[in-house]
């Protein structure tokens, strides 16, 4: 017998080498997914027999292009032959499946029956724990047989797949939100392959969300795929948001700015947002340290309140803009060209003195380019400072003037056109050079644009100016070059129109001043966007040149946004004639698109009543002929009889050139003068009862204005002259010539000049009087204010109007905006005039007045409210007067 110590040893050595044997003639690891395709049954013709083997290896092929690992033929086949098997079946195809050293086993049967093909196939698991898939697929022809086989392939590779799939996804701890909330964040999806690297991101997605305290996932494994299920702890839900500290701010418009509302989910990210638009609104009333913080305090377990709270802190204005470094230009000139401002007397008014931020880059900006503007090419200017203080906010700029420079010569090279002495004209930096004055940047960018522009008259539509600066640092001067490029020369294929639900395209195409066949013209496009603004009909109107196949040709697409183009309106005013009056009306000024104008209107006051009903056809039948007319009914109570109108005129026009127009209309009426004082004046006596007027009235006017409401540039200038009586027949016999001039220039601060000059001339046409109700008298809001209606006018020894027969005014105002978005204008004014008897000599010793006012152009009309102060006595005093008038344009 064998010692123990010597026995241990030998058993050792003996299942070592066992060991050893046994793994060097075990099987290899099985692989997850690896397949083995075996021989197919063919129930064809004789011809397809080739494909008990052909079929497999097709299949193999593709489903190696798929990325699967699949056994080779041939060691199948041996492995078959080997095990004399010959019929394939489920078990049979296990037990071959594991034999190969494959997962799965792919056998069946392709068969031909007349014009179809069909494979019958199964998908086998070697280890038994899945159940076998059956894949049926038919064909028509046998030219589709590679088709089939590719469709099978994919198939089976989806059904391999699918266990490495999302087959679900489930939410759970949801009370309050929708499931899609998270689902519809998420970037994986049922049916994506299981990456689990994409967990965590997806943890950290649901978790920035922000609904949810806390975020986990679980993952679990069933037939169909991976299930992934995300357990949530949801925030409560937000019973009240309570405003605490709200009092320079009224609530309603804090709420208004939270986005967060009652019966959400508390979500910090969004509320910290809602913070943030609240501190804006306290910013934007001059409350920038206001500091605005939020708790949440718990109701229950599923509810909370949201508490707001707000320490507003003192107001701030721009108390100080200092300007460092500023040593050429004062610092007071350099402030007029900055949008913010300091805090002023009227600021309650025009919002001055409020920081807006956005504006702190505009307003370096402006700095620099007015350097430019006066030589100083070099200038720079820093990043603003703010600095709060107690008693407002401070405002800092740094600026480097830099070497100022003179402007030099102009030159030009490219395509030029004209000769050097016509392109002089149309820039400017030349006369600055001539002139001996500083360089302007703005003059030669305006030059480049003046350029382009010029060259589009001649039909170069494209035409492109660019600028070459020769700077000299040792004699300080900017020496220009221009270069020229004109492009093609261009024509307007087909002008079309967008946009017009309402208006009809005659409507706007009569408006423009380039049609189809037309050469390019720069001055006409612009004059027909003018043109089309001035109609009022369009909120917006945009015309774009397009091009079009054709090198030579584009086409103009007008695109406009249309407004309510219908006036119903009523309002109240006073004047010093009427008192307190009432209007209303009704209009509307593209009646049926066609730019037909029709309204009512009236007005009611202590001595005027009045009805109008007026129609307008400015283009009739398409033709440059306006056509139109009113009915009218006025009531008037002059100081010592009243006079009754009831009447009409119709009215014509015709345009005599771009700006110019022809005006005409005739004027029949019946007047009635009765309820006479018992001391009135005979000449007023002998008006008595009833009269016939027949009139004509012929007018030249020209206007050149920018814009038909509250213009900035251009001038009106209006000749007319109205016969009444004589050939024409009617009691009132008489010309008038009245002439009168509006004149618009922009100056500083956006500020407009306005003058406006009048005179008129009225004279007898027969041996009879001119009636008093015709001649001329002067005061209220509409002619020399601070004195009242018809107080500047000749008398008769009683006092009583009597009017004159030669009458001049004139207004000079400065107007200025308050509130630009609003429409809202600020004015100073001087006045004077004066009306002469007839026979007096005019000597202009006229009677002044100056004043201010505001004049709000809202969607009525004008809305006017003026005080002016009389600078001369009239009846042995002083006049001023507050005076208030809606719906006229002045």
């Amino acid at each position: 017998m064998l010692s123990t110590t010597r026995l241990l040893p030998s058993l050792f050595f003996f299942f070592l080498v066992w060991g050893l044997w046994a793994v060097s003639f075990a099987s290899p690891a099985i692989s997850a997914q690896k397949t083995a395709v075996l021989p197919f049954e063919i129930n064809a013709p004789e011809d397809l027999a080739y494909l008990d083997t052909g079929l497999p290896t097709m299949l193999i092929n593709s489903l190696r292009d798929k990325g699967l690992e699949v056994n080779d033929l041939e060691r199948v086949k041996n492995v078959i032959t080997r095990e004399e098997i010959e019929y394939l079946d489920v078990s049979t195809s296990r037990r071959l499946a594991l034999m190969l050293d494959s997962r799965y086993a792919v056998y069946g049967s392709f068969s031909q029956v007349e014009e179809y093909i069909s494979l019958d196939v199964r998908l086998v698991d070697g280890f038994g724990e899945k159940e076998t898939v059956p894949f049926y697929i038919v064909k028509e022809g046998v030219i589709n047989i590679l088709p089939a086989v590719e469709e099978l392939a994919q198939r089976i590779y989806n059904e391999l797949l699918q266990e490495d799939r999302i087959a679900s996804i489930n939410i759970q701890g949801i009370n309050i939100l929708d499931p899609d909330v998270v689902l519809l964040r998420l970037g994986m999806q049922e049916g994506d392959i299981f990456e689990p690297e994409m967990l965590n991101q997806e943890l950290r997605r649901i978790f920035d969300l922000g609904y949810f305290d806390d975020v986990h996932l679980e993952v679990s494994d069933t037939p169909q795929g991976k299930e992934v299920t995300i357990i949530v702890d949801e925030k409560p839900l937000i019973q009240n948001i309570n405003i605490q500290g709200a009092d320079k701010v009224k609530e309603k418009d804090i709420r208004e700015a939270l986005t967060t509302r009652t019966g959400t989910v508390v979500n910090p990210r969004i509320i910290s947002e809602d913070l943030g638009r609240i501190r804006e609104l306290y910013r934007g009333k001059g409350y920038y340290n206001a500091t605005v913080d939020y708790n949440v305090t718990s109701i229950d377990d599923r509810t909370a309140n949201l508490n707001v709270r707000i320490e507003e802190g003192n107001r701030l204005f721009v108390r100080g803009i200092e300007i460092q470094g500023a040593e050429s230009i004062s610092q007071r000139q350099l402030r007029k060209e900055m949008a913010l401002k300091r805090r002023g007397m009227f600021s309650w008014l025009t919002g001055r003195g409020i920081l807006r931020e956005e504006l702190l880059d505009r307003d370096a900006a402006a700095i620099e380019a007015h350097y430019a503007n006066q030589g100083f090419i070099d200038a720079r200017v820093g990043q603003p400072v703010v600095n709060y203080e107690e008693d407002g906010i401070y405002l800092v700029f740094h600026v480097e003037e830099g070497p100022r420079y003179k402007a030099g010569t102009v030159d030009f090279r490219g395509d030029l056109l004209v000769s050097v002495e016509e392109l002089l004209e149309v820039t400017r930096v030349d006369d600055l050079g001539r002139e001996g004055k500083y360089f302007d940047r703005s003059a030669m960018h305006g030059d480049i644009q003046n350029l382009a522009d010029f060259y589009t008259d001649f039909g170069y539509a494209f035409a492109e100016a660019d600028v070459d600066m020769d700077v000299d640092t040792e004699n300080r001067v900017v020496n220009v070059t221009y270069i020229l490029d004109k492009s093609d020369k261009i024509y307007i294929r087909r002008v079309r129109i967008e946009g017009n639900d309402k208006t009809r395209d005659n409507v706007i195409r009569r408006e423009m001043r380039l049609s189809d066949g037309d050469l390019f013209s720069g001055t006409a496009l612009r004059r027909s966007n003018e043109r089309l603004n001035r109609l009022d009909y369009f909120e917006t109107v945009e015309i774009e040149p397009v091009p079009t196949e054709s090198d030579e040709e584009l086409d103009l697409v007008v695109r406009v946004a249309e407004q309510p183009t219908g006036i119903l309106s009523a309002g109240a005013g006073y004047s010093s004639y009427d008192r307190v009056f009432f209007t209303g009306m009704i209009q509307q000024r593209n009646l049926f698109g066609k730019g037909y104008s029709l309204g009512f209107s009236g007005s009611f006051g202590r001595r005027t009543t009045s009805y109008d009903l007026s129609f307008w056809n400015p283009y009739f039948r398409d033709s440059n002929l306006g056509l139109g007319g009113d009915l009218y009914w006025i009531d008037d109570e002059y100081f010592t009889y009243d006079k009754k109108t009831r009447g009409g005129r119709v009215r014509f026009s015709y345009p005599l050139g771009e700006y110019t127009n022809l005006y005409w209309h005739y004027r029949l009426d019946k007047s009635t003068i009765d309820n006479l004082s018992r001391n009135v004046h005979r000449d007023i006596r002998e008006l008595k009862g009833d009269r016939w007027a027949s009139s004509v009235y012929v007018a030249a006017s020209r206007d050149t204005t920018d814009r038909r409401m509250n213009p900035s540039r251009g001038t009106i200038n209006t000749l007319s002259v109205e016969h009444a009586g004589g050939i024409i027949g009617g009691d009132d016999n008489f010309v008038k010539y009245i002439y009168k001039s509006d004149y618009y220039r922009p100056l500083f601060w956006r500020t407009v000049f306005h003058w406006r000059g009048q005179a008129g001339y009225i004279m007898k046409n027969t041996s009879e009087k001119i009636p008093n109700y015709e001649l001329f008298a002067l005061g209220g809001i509409n002619s020399v204010r601070g004195y009242s209606a018809r107080k500047i006018a000749p008398r008769y020894e009683d006092n009583e109007v009597k009017g004159g027969d030669k009458h001049f005014f004139t207004n000079f105002e400065l107007i200025f905006p308050l509130n630009e978005d609003i429409g809202l204008m600020g004015l100073v004014f001087f006045d004077a005039g004066e009306v002469w008897d007839v026979g007096e000599r005019v000597d202009f010793d006229l009677y002044k007045s100056v004043g201010t006012g505001i004049r709000w152009y809202s969607p009525l009309g004008p809305i006017r409210v003026e005080y002016g102060y009389g600078l001369d006595r009239l009846d042995g005093k002083r006049h001023s007067r507050v005076e208030f008038s809606v719906g006229q344009i002045f």
